[in-house]
């Protein structure tokens, strides 16, 4: 049995969440119900884009980091 010290905290698994939202909105329009996760997520004060690149690099996705970096760049402009 495992101690409960081994579980993985809140801030990476909410980072991991939004890594994947990030790589389901490259694919197709998200859900309200993903937009409003979203939104909770980006106002979340444990979650940092350097835990959601780190969540990106974990789940496969650092091959396609700068396209995605660029986007959200161009987005915001």
């Amino acid at each position: 049995m495992k101690p409960v010290t081994d579980r993985v905290d809140g801030a990476w698994r909410k980072s991991r969440i939004a890594a994947r939202l990030l790589i389901r909105k490259e694919t197709r329009p998200l859900r309200a119900r993903e937009q409003a996760l979203a939104r909770w997520l980006c106002q979340d004060p444990e979650v940092s884009n350097r835990l959601i690149q780190q969540a990106l690099n974990f789940l496969g996705f650092h091959h396609r980091k700068n396209a995605l970096d660029q986007k959200l760049v161009e987005r915001k402009n």
